[in-house]
């Protein structure tokens, strides 16, 4: 656990280089001072919380590095649900494909495996970012995607024939047609 006046004494020399390495990130003097404060920020309350680490140049840096990596990602989601809107509608020809490999996949999985699997495999979510969403364990996440990814790649394994439930086909088809992973989420 280190003081604050402990963690600047340790952080204060490699200040100029952290501002430096955010504004070669960010390219925006703006955006590189936000991210410098909040790898100031974040670092101090790991620093208050455990013992300082001997090289603290590459903690700062990796620190920083992480929550840009972190905010690129959740601009780019938020600009994918902004095109979302401007998107046309899809042709009936893409609809039958997608509709008709959703089908197949709900004959054979049941339906946390198949939204499980949709939001890792092709919405590109993180095992955090589903467990979160599913209210789950990562583990679980793990194990659920393991399975699936196991039964899908054995052909040869018997695979159950699942009751098709209409509404779940529909919803797994919109999500994909309209780019939309909440689409999985929701229920209804």
């Amino acid at each position: 656990m280190a003081s604050i006046p402990e963690y600047e004494r340790l952080v204060i020399p490699h200040l100029e280089d952290l501002r430096r390495y955010c504004y070669y990130l960010t390219k925006s003097k703006w955006d590189a001072e936000d991210l410098c404060q909040d790898t100031l920020l974040k670092s101090l309350i790991f620093f208050y919380h455990t013992e300082p680490y001997l090289d603290v140049k590459p903690f700062l840096i990796r620190v920083a590095r992480n929550l840009w990596i972190d905010d690129c990602r959740k601009r780019k989601r938020r600009r994918l649900a902004i095109a979302d809107l401007s998107k046309p509608h899809y042709t009936d020809n893409d609809y039958v494909e997608v509709r008709s490999a959703i089908e197949w996949l709900a004959e054979r999985f049941p339906r946390r495996n198949i939204d499980m699997w949709l939001l890792f495999n092709y919405f590109g979510y993180t095992l955090q970012e589903i467990a979160k969403a599913m209210s789950c364990t990562i583990s679980a996440v793990k194990s659920v995607l393991f399975r699936t990814r196991d039964q899908l790649r054995n052909r040869n394994a018997v695979m159950e024939n699942r009751k098709v439930i209409v509404l779940d086909v529909e919803r797994w088809s919109r999500a994909i047609m309209q780019d939309r992973p909440q689409g999985l989420l929701s229920e209804g």
